[in-house]
């Protein structure tokens, strides 16, 4: 299939992608990777679903979402970045989707190191999973959840929000996840082999709580800080105290 796909910069070209649309699944990111160990999977592949039982994030999070009611999608891509750029497929992903919410009129924050926020809520979050062989990363399988047309949310999550709470549009689901994951693939393709310092300055510039003093949490102790930035290999760095400290994924927690 053969779709227009929009770039970060608001550039169209053209691009391929298999589409694997299932009823239900338990996750969409283990059944991609069930076809990958079988080799029944190829790259630029998209698999979603109306209803997902075990939605996971990042660690042993999970991802709630009612049935028929957001997005909830995989998609298969072949990058072959060096593994220490990992960081950078995290990148892409978050950036396409501040601009396919920008498409829309909404502005968003990435909060590190995968969610997306609207006004201090949760709107969509990304797990990323990698192959790698040797020191390249064969083929990345990004899964998104996105809240899109769910108006309630369980009382016990902590601080959900949806498009349509924000927009008041009831949205097409099969539309609005071919049009999220175009421009993810597009932007792969375009950004993929290019310098990441114009990438990683608009990620910092759209970043949560960049440059501002905020509350966090880690293993030991509650503190306040100021997000300086984000390092090549993915590390929050944070000034405490006048001094950057560094830390990485589940080392440290918002205080909201």
């Amino acid at each position: 299939m053969k779709i227009k796909c929009l770039t970060l910069l608001g550039i169209f070209y053209f691009c391929k992608m298999k589409i694997i649309k299932l009823e239900k699944v338990n996750s969409t990111n283990l059944y991609a990777k069930e076809l990958l160990s079988k080799k029944l999977i190829f790259e630029n592949t998209l698999i979603y679903t109306n209803s997902q039982s075990e939605g996971r994030g990042m660690g042993k999070n999970t991802w709630f979402s009612d049935d028929y009611k957001n997005l909830t999608f995989s998609l298969l891509l072949f990058n072959n970045f060096k593994a220490d750029e990992h960081f950078n497929i995290s990148i892409i992903v978050s950036l396409s989707i501040f601009d396919y919410l920008s498409l829309k009129g909404v502005l968003s924050k990435i909060k590190w190191p995968n969610d997306i926020y609207l006004k201090n809520k949760k709107l969509a979050g990304i797990l990323i999973e990698n192959t790698i062989t040797g020191n390249i990363i064969t083929n990345s399988i990004i899964g998104i959840g996105l809240n899109l047309n769910q108006d309630k949310f369980p009382q016990d999550l902590p601080n959900p929000i949806s498009l349509k709470n924000v927009t008041n549009i009831e949205y097409n689901i099969d539309d609005e996840i071919q049009l999220l994951s175009n421009t993810i693939v597009a932007n792969f393709e375009k950004y993929k082999f290019k310098d990441f310092n114009f990438l990683r300055d608009l990620y910092l510039s759209n970043l949560y709580k960049y440059q501002e003093k905020s509350r966090f949490k880690s293993e030991f102790q509650e503190f306040e800080g100021i997000i300086r930035g984000v390092d090549n290999y993915g590390y929050l760095l944070v000034e405490v105290a006048d001094k950057i400290e560094k830390f990485y994924f589940k080392e440290i927690e918002f205080l909201e």
